[in-house]
């Protein structure tokens, strides 16, 4: 069971999953929130994607994320849909070759890529707009927009969670911190 202290009354994601998250021999953390959406209409999309930034913000802004009441930190906000299992979000993407799929550090079905982008970039603009509106300076070169200050530690990445398209049996976070194809195994 877990709860989110210190936002909207009823204002959380659906799921709070925790794992191993991997990539490149790097170890992100443990704990995932997972938005939930059917993925059958555009608007599914739509409405996961302000939700997921909305739980950043949240985040970003003091938001306690606790299991029975111990505090846990997230390392990742990600929106998964019913067709994250077959690698991409929106079941019209089903319709696509997938030969035609995006390639480049990790491969995506081509609205899964860009709905993942799309996040990142809003991530950091939020990032970019709390940083100027509470004067904190921005990290030495190197550090990136990661490590604003926040009242509880370092703010979790967002993404998607779809399953690898070239390997169904893994499960991919696409999410903003680099290397972006962030590989989760269930347990620690």
């Amino acid at each position: 069971m877990f709860t989110v202290a210190g936002v909207e009354r009823g204002r959380h994601p659906d799921l709070l999953v925790q794992g191993k998250i991997t990539a490149a021999g790097r170890t992100l953390g443990s704990f995932v929130a997972v938005e939930v959406k059917p993925g059958k209409k555009h608007r599914d999309i739509l409405d996961g994607f302000d939700a997921v930034l909305g739980y950043f913000v949240d985040y970003a802004c003091g938001a306690k994320y606790e299991i029975y009441g111990s505090e846990v930190d997230v390392s990742a906000i990600v929106l998964v849909t019913s067709f994250g299992p077959k690698g991409y979000l929106f079941e019209e993407e089903g319709k696509f070759d997938p030969a035609g799929i995006v390639r480049g550090p990790w491969d995506a079905y081509p609205m899964t890529f860009t709905v993942a982008r799309l996040l990142w970039r809003q991530r950091d603009n939020i990032v970019k707009r709390l940083r100027e509106a509470l004067h904190v300076p921005k990290v030495a070169k190197g550090g990136g927009s990661r490590h604003v200050p926040r009242l509880m530690g370092p703010l979790p990445e967002v993404g998607v969670m779809v399953a690898n398209p070239r390997r169904p049996n893994e499960v991919l976070l696409m999410l903003s911190a680099h290397p972006y194809h962030w590989e989760l195994q269930a347990g620690q």
